[in-house]
């Protein structure tokens, strides 16, 4: 998708504006009982009043403008009152990169408690990015000017207001040396101005209809739900899970040993354990994998030898094991199911992917321009598979096909000319905007490809025809794109850049 920005009249004298953004259009971004300081309100609307001459070619136009103001006034908030959460995404991604921004050469040295033009453009493409997540849009498409006008905004006001009721929420003094307080943080991480995203809230309502199955009520399945999502859920530009971002949050504010606890943060998801050990102070629990965890006994009703149990755990620091969510009696019978299911998948893992590699004569991906091409391939790599069983379910057309490590084989359609491969016919045989459609699919549309797949193209150089213009594709427009390529898969996909499949 190609963003445009045309500049017509602002109006620079804000003095008669009138007030379109209040604090309830913040609210979703802040935690529960915490509101913005009125002066960022009145940035605001400043901000939205001064690019209502901008034409932003998309849908839903203005409210896309009332979302860049709010979310640029929560940015200036956040590096004035020294929150921390945007400084942490530039640390972030020059631990990852070595370069401090994506896409944008940075002026002089980003200093951690001012705010930055390069800083607001990358702030609105991500904003952009958000609402329309299976596309790709132009990051350098704003000029400098629109910029400007931004910044004129966040650097007129003598008085600065700092959110200590913000700050408080995130750096209270002992939070850090307790989970169970900490986690209140992290709950609230996924609604922030930088890591909210709709693919977030997606994720956060399917995990919300699995816990209603269980018919817990209102207030357990909001609990829950929060809980499972911050132990499984990868969130913001950085697609990281959200203790992550708070650590670094930490790590730059000195608080050296609590960032450490956190990167050393283990969950183990909600599963079926067999109580395997237990007296008056501690239980051992084995999960379906035959992992043991050792924890403090204090469900003895429980926590008896020879018990089945459904829960979920969290390690911190020093401290030992503890329930980390719902628990609840649970049987020998689905104990065995999910060890069997584990089972299955390792020998599927240890025999299934060598035996299809040996097959292949080692080559993992395989390329047909219709069905009758993928039917005889898959005749002679897999034998044992009913094509004509399966041939319905299966996608039509040219299509790339790959051997996955865990999920066998993967199917990904047309994807056939965008695939840098010695052994692909079709690459590049096609015009430039398939080819950049087809780089985009593969980066931007998490129903396209799967991630394992996407992570092995990544890896192998195999994506490098990409462009950051739909319209005038240009040498210097695929060097940008490609030197970005990874960020532009993480800030799209989120949760989905990651292979959860086990």
């Amino acid at each position: 998708m190609q963003l445009e920005f045309s500049p017509k009249k602002y109006c620079l004298n804000s003095i008669f504006m009138k007030k379109t953004i209040f604090p309830k259009d913040f609210a979703g971004y802040y935690p529960a009982g915490i509101r913005p300081c009125p002066m960022y309100v009145d940035v605001a609307n400043r901000i939205y009043e001064r690019i209502q001459g901008l034409s932003i070619r998309l849908p839903g136009a203005d409210e896309l403008r009332k979302e860049i103001a709010i979310n640029v006034a929560i940015y200036y908030e956040d590096k004035m009152s020294k929150l921390g959460l945007w400084n942490a995404f530039v640390s972030l991604h020059m631990d990852a990169y070595h370069r401090p921004l994506p896409f944008y050469e940075v002026d002089g040295v980003l200093e951690d408690e001012d705010v930055n033009a390069q800083e607001v453009e990358l702030l609105v493409w991500i904003v952009m990015s958000r609402n329309f997540d299976d596309q790709f849009i132009n990051p350098l498409a704003m000029d400098k000017y629109t910029a400007k006008i931004i910044m004129d905004v966040l650097t007129e006001d003598d008085e600065i207001e700092i959110n200590d009721e913000l700050y408080d929420f995130v750096y209270r003094a002992g939070q850090a040396d307790d989970y169970f307080k900490l986690k209140r943080v992290l709950l609230w991480l996924r609604k922030s101005y930088l890591l909210c995203s709709p693919l977030a809230e997606a994720e956060f309502d399917d995990l919300a209809e699995g816990w209603r199955t269980i018919h817990l009520n209102k207030r357990e399945v909001q609990y829950y739900t929060e809980t499972t999502f911050a132990m499984t859920t990868e969130i913001g530009p950085m697609a990281l899970l959200p203790h992550w971002w708070l650590a670094e949050m930490y790590q730059n504010n000195g608080m050296f040993e609590a960032s450490q606890r956190l990167k050393n943060l283990q969950y183990r998801t909600q599963d079926i354990f067999k109580v395997v050990d237990a007296d008056t102070d501690y239980a051992v629990l084995k999960d379906s994998k035959a992992e043991e965890y050792k924890l403090q006994n204090v469900y003895p009703d429980l926590f008896r030898k020879g018990r089945y149990v459904s829960t979920a755990l969290v390690k911190y620091g020093n401290c030992d094991w503890e329930i980390n969510g719902y628990i609840a009696n649970a049987d020998l019978e689905q104990y065995n199911f999910r060890c069997e299911r584990n089972k299955e998948l390792q020998v599927s893992y240890e025999r299934v992917f060598p035996m299809y590699m040996e097959k292949t004569d080692g080559k993992r991906l395989a390329f047909f321009e219709n069905a009758r091409q993928r039917k005889d391939w898959l005749k002679k790599v897999a034998p044992g598979i009913d094509i004509e069983e399966i041939s319905g379910q299966l996608p039509s057309g040219p299509q790339v096909v790959f051997i996955s490590k865990k999920a066998g084989i993967i199917f990904a359609p047309g994807m056939t000319h965008t695939i840098k491969c010695a052994y692909n016919p079709f690459y590049r045989k096609c015009d430039a905007d398939t080819m950049q459609q087809e780089t985009v699919n593969a980066l931007c549309d998490t129903g396209a490809m799967h991630p394992e797949l996407l992570q092995y193209l990544l890896e192998n150089e195999m994506l490098q025809d990409g462009d950051i213009s739909s319209l005038h594709h240009s040498e210097t427009g695929n060097r940008i794109f490609t030197h970005n390529i990874d960020f532009i898969a993480r800030n799209h996909r989120r949760q989905y850049y990651h292979d959860h499949d086990y």
